[in-house]
């Protein structure tokens, strides 16, 4: 089962390890993308992901030093900073987690496409819905959907169980053909959801939603689940695995 997530818009590289390391697999895409970024005016940067000055001007910097030596590297897992990534704690993980993770975990990325967790990367911004004109477009789902697609399927082809399990948000699980990979294997995406009495549904809360499948990524990787029935058990902050709301295709967990 390969399980895939989003990255994260924060990063922090204030940390120093000795865990081992892999190479991302789009390298030649990923020269292409930064030549285009060393490219952009500030004000171009600017609107490209609409950035306060501050960030405007730390992303450029960044895009300036990305594929050289002054800018530092580290694993895609422990880089990102987000709430889904705080959630996942990967300072609790031993060897064998990090093994795990690096054969059933992918996060997607608007710069390197898809990242294993201990792919080394720089510091970036680069959001997957910016419209950075490029070969085969004026976005980055033209540049990367059928390039995503493609690894992903030859991924699910070399795992025992031949599921993907979508812990993604909407803008990056666009940059793969769901309907396509869902032809000859099962894709399956996950809901958190909580019960509004106002209108008597249960609806997903943006930042509820991102702590509970930086939970699930975590426990999938403690435990070394490899099944959709392994994480039916995962129970976090009152979440607990819906069956009526569930189906084959989608895993619903409510409070």
């Amino acid at each position: 089962m390969i399980t895939i997530i989003s990255p994260a818009t924060t990063m922090n590289f204030d940390i120093n390890t000795n865990f081992k390391s892999s190479t991302p697999f789009f390298e030649s895409e990923v020269k292409y993308l930064i030549s285009i970024l060393k490219k952009l005016t500030k004000d171009e940067v600017s609107a490209l992901m609409n950035l306060s000055n501050d960030l405007t001007n730390l992303n450029f910097d960044r895009y300036q030093t990305l594929g050289t030596e002054s800018s530092k590297y580290l694993q895609a897992l422990l880089a990102f900073d987000g709430q889904v990534f705080n959630c996942i704690k990967v300072n609790e993980f031993d060897e064998s987690d990090f093994e795990f993770a690096n054969s059933h975990l992918r996060i997607l990325s608007g710069l390197y496409g898809v990242l294993k967790p201990l792919d080394m990367i720089q510091s970036y911004r680069l959001e997957m819905k910016a419209k950075l004109n490029n070969e085969q477009g004026n976005d980055l789902y033209k540049f990367w959907k059928e390039k995503i697609t493609d690894y992903i399927y030859n991924e699910l082809n070399n795992q025992e169980n031949k599921t993907l399990l979508n812990l993604s948000s909407n803008e990056y699980s666009k940059a793969i053909n769901l309907k396509k990979l869902s032809k000859d294997f099962q894709v399956v995406n996950v809901e958190f959801k909580d019960f509004k009495e106002s209108s008597n549904t249960y609806k997903v809360i943006g930042i509820y939603s991102k702590k509970a499948r930086g939970h699930l990524t975590s426990y999938i990787i403690k435990n070394k689940i490899d099944s959709i029935e392994g994480i039916k058990n995962f129970n976090y902050d009152g979440y607990t695995f819906n069956a009526n709301l569930s189906d084959s295709n989608s895993i619903i967990f409510t409070r």
